[in-house]
């Protein structure tokens, strides 16, 4: 079967009502709007060089579009809530800042979605075509001199600052015909490869006018014409896949993130569902959460030894014959360590974005040097669907579902009331997410709950787990919710936030405010409040200051000081303790209204985390103590058999033994327990 080349739906009732001629700065959000017809809102920060080019946005062409500027307290929060956006709305979203300090502001922010696969368009105004000419010496405002001062300064000497950082990036200039080329090849790209793009304006060409001749008769190819070779080689890697299927006795799907990442998450669903729910194992990895996990074959979160259980771990690595990977992250976060072990697995397939991996042969999709890919991910997953036939299944009557995860109750009641553990917090998730909830949560110790917490149908998570910037969440969802609204949805947010992350971006919060006419749908916040950097604590150093915060914040007055009051927009609740917790949940429903935000402060344990965490750590603290008591037994029996050797010379044999052999290990590499005792002393100064 030839598949079926896709172009972008670009549709839209306003497309007649577009001029022959526009001006630059229209065209540009015009070719926008068609490679993400969802998009209504634009992000960025104004400055001296984009000024121009934001103007065009209040056209009567742009506004028949229903696009909106969305202004931001700062880049970094802005390169982060453009990553929500782009993540709830499934599609392109749009920063734009101005030259030196404001696109230097936004690049972590735009790492973090390069490292997380989100597109992300980052338009920056820069000087004008005329100054970038100038042949004198002339530092302008923004613009680092050279280290020559008698050198004229290089204006791009930030774009070489992301090349690492963004899959294209893009100057346009005096050639009109060129510009419309560059604006294309930079959606396409960003759009195909699910990364950031750059498109860096001068400030003094967004009035030129151009055609509109290209967006009424040349729509954006995300997917590249097929070949011969992209027909063959599609063809031949789902018949692989299918006959080792076929005749498979214990199948799994084992989904990781980028499926979703790359937008694909409609056609895993239609794969899925066709799938025997009887035969095919169903796994999700705790960074991609995208298969219905109410569904009867659903096992659990399978990412090494982070899993949901010993139990669902083993029935991917030890009762499985064939696993299909879609999606593949490969990333310590999505691995449990590279815990994961698939060698065990007759016939693994790996299915990622640039390769196939079919056991131990790789099919290379993606052609490094062209940027082309022989077909794509989705195309990959349509094709398996439409060709699965179930009467080929020779073993599709097993009974192949054991061992499914369900969570236990958490919290145990131990008469402590002195704050809310963490525990009550994963029940209460657990009893009260509702169907398409999205649940937001920023890199704290709370993440390491997640596997004991089961999304409820259509639930999206949406955390930043492997790039981890802590501070990113809270933008984040107001980026998300922005998108929420823009779609007319009105599917619950929710955001758990950690206060050492809040601190870092809070001034978001703000946003809610400022842009509540037209938040309808507002987000539930849980602002975990234990004083401090507690996974940092767990780690390193639980008493030491550089784990401690301003812990002295008035957290449920902010929204008021932030512009509400009079509490028309927000409401904020201070719980301090397990008998709060539940009087305030007795009463309010999280299920209630969304036409305010609710800001919920959850005073918790400075030391408390989750029990995956804390076994974790307890863990790796035991081994280190292990090691710590063996060293000093070498030690200490090579000084006792130095100055007395009859007492362990006597005694080779037997348990006693064990102190001779510990007394020649030290004899054997005295140099070397020498130095492990130095590393282990300056060790325990340090801690």
């Amino acid at each position: 079967m030839t598949p079926v080349k896709e172009t972008l739906d670009e549709s839209s009732p306003s497309t007649p009502n577009i001029p022959d001629k526009v001006t630059l700065g229209e065209y540009i959000f015009l070719r926008i709007a068609q490679a993400n017809p969802k998009l209504r809102s634009i992000f960025g920060i104004p400055g001296d060089f984009n000024v121009d080019l934001l103007e065009h946005l209040y056209s009567p062409v742009i506004l028949n579009k229903e696009i909106k500027f969305v202004g931001l307290c700062n880049e970094l929060n802005g390169a982060y809530s453009v990553d929500g956006y782009s993540r709830a709305i499934g599609g392109l979203s749009v920063l734009i800042t101005t030259f030196g300090v404001g696109e230097l502001s936004a690049v972590n922010g735009i790492a973090g979605s390069f490292a997380e696969f989100s597109p992300v368009l980052h338009i920056v105004g820069t000087t004008s075509t005329k100054q970038r000419a100038e042949t004198e010496v002339k530092n302008h405002h923004h613009l680092v001199q050279s280290k020559n001062s008698l050198k004229s300064p290089s204006h791009d000497v930030y774009k070489s600052m992301i090349k690492d950082l963004s899959v294209v990036q893009e100057s346009l200039d005096v050639d009109l015909n060129d510009n419309l080329d560059k604006i294309d090849k930079v959606l396409t790209t960003i759009l195909q490869e699910s990364r950031p793009g750059y498109l860096f304006i001068p400030c003094d060409i967004t009035n030129t006018i151009v055609s509109t001749e290209r967006l009424l008769h040349t729509p954006l190819v995300i997917e590249e014409p097929w070949s011969t070779k992209s027909v063959e080689v599609l063809e031949d890697v789902v018949d692989e896949i299918l006959n080792k299927f076929y005749n498979s006795k214990q199948p799994s799907l084992l989904s990781d993130c980028l499926t979703t990442r790359f937008n694909f998450q409609d056609k895993l669903d239609r794969l899925v569902a066709k799938l025997p729910s009887n035969f095919v194992k169903l796994f999700s990895t705790n960074m991609a959460r995208n298969i219905d996990e109410t569904l009867p074959n659903y096992i659990g979160l399978y990412f090494g030894r982070g899993s949901s259980s010993n139990e669902v771990r083993d029935e991917l690595e030890l009762h499985s014959d064939f696993v299909i990977n879609l999606g593949y992250f490969n990333a310590e976060t999505t691995t449990g360590g590279y815990s994961a072990d698939f060698t065990n697995i007759k016939d693994y397939f790996e299915i990622h974005p640039d390769y196939v991996k079919i056991n131990n042969k790789i099919i290379h999709i993606n052609d490094f040097t062209t940027g082309q890919r022989l077909f794509s991910m989705g195309q990959l997953i349509e094709e398996l669907t439409v060709r699965l036939d179930l009467s080929k299944i020779v073993h599709g009557k097993a009974n192949n579902i054991k061992n499914k995860f369900y969570p236990d109750v958490m919290y145990k009641d131990d008469g402590n009331n002195e704050f809310i553990p963490q525990t009550k917090l994963i029940d209460y998730l657990n009893e009260n997410m509702q169907p398409d909830d999205l649940l937001i949560m920023d890199t704290m110790s709370f993440c390491f709950a997640l596997p004991d917490i089961k999304l409820p149908s259509g639930a999206q998570l949406l955390t930043q787990n492997f790039y981890g910037s802590i501070g990113y969440a809270l933008p984040s969802t107001f980026g998300a919710t922005v998108a929420i609204n823009d779609l007319g949805s009105s599917r619950r947010i929710i955001l758990i936030e950690g206060d050492g992350a809040a601190q870092m971006t809070i001034q978001e919060l703000s946003s809610f405010i400022k842009y509540k006419e037209f938040l309808k749908n507002m987000p539930k916040i849980f602002l975990i409040n234990n004083d401090g950097y507690t996974i940092e604590r767990m780690i390193k150093g639980p008493t030491r200051s550089y784990n401690d915060i301003n812990g002295a914040w008035d957290w449920t007055q902010l929204l008021s000081v932030f512009g509400d009051p009079q509490h028309k927009s927000h409401t904020s609740v201070l719980l301090r303790n397990v008998a709060e917790f539940d009087q305030y949940f007795a009463k309010h429903s999280l299920g209630g209204t969304n036409s305010k935000l609710e800001f919920i402060e959850l005073i918790m344990g400075k030391y408390d985390a989750p029990m995956r965490f804390s076994k974790l750590f307890t863990a790796l603290f035991n081994f280190q103590s292990l090691l710590q008591v063996i060293l000093l037994l070498i030690c200490t029996c090579t000084y006792v058999h130095a100055t007395a050797p009859a007492i362990l010379d006597n005694r080779k044999t037997g348990i006693l033994g064990a102190f001779w052999k510990f007394a020649r290990v030290g004899e054997r590499l005295s140099p070397w327990v020498a130095i492990g005792c130095f590393i282990m002393a300056f060790n325990t100064l340090r801690a």
